[in-house]
């Protein structure tokens, strides 16, 4: 027996070589592309709007509200798309609302502070607020029935 005998190659060896090969690239295309349930990366774009003509990735965030009897809480940190938000409530009162402050902390560390919502004392009627440079925005409706929820948006 020589070495052409112990490894001997018909055509049928080879067409069920490339079948075989066929179906794996097949099996491992449709796991891949999402074809099969469950096995595709749930990799989504974020939502996005346009602000001034400028197209911003938002997202919501929820704020913890002030207790009984306390007008203000703890600043809660959020990151989205490399800004770091510190967010909380002041001069809450149940019939007027209250005031949602915060600031924005950039990549590069520049630092934008701001107030949203309406108050007559201290004056704040915004409900708005975009960083001179563009790179972020925040939204908050304010009023009693801004509810807790706060909009925050990152230039794309």
């Amino acid at each position: 027996m020589g070495i052409d005998q112990d490894f001997p190659t018909t055509r049928t060896q080879a067409k069920v070589l490339i079948v075989g090969l066929v179906v794996m690239g097949a099996f491992g295309a449709a796991l891949f592309g999402g074809a099969i349930p469950g096995l595709k990366p749930n990799y989504s774009e974020p939502t996005s709007l346009v602000l001034d003509g400028e197209r911003y990735y938002f997202t919501v965030v929820s704020l913890s509200m002030p207790g009984l009897f306390l007008n203000s809480t703890a600043p809660e940190s959020f990151a989205f798309h490399n800004v770091t938000f510190a967010l909380w409530v002041s001069n809450w009162n149940v019939v007027g609302g209250g005031l949602v402050r915060g600031n924005g902390t950039e990549a590069n560390g520049t630092v934008y502070a701001f107030v949203l919502g309406e108050s007559a004392s201290p004056p704040v009627n915004t409900t708005l607020f975009l960083s001179p440079d563009r790179a972020f925005a925040v939204y908050w409706p304010g009023g009693p029935l801004g509810g807790n929820s706060v909009r925050l948006m990152v230039h794309v």
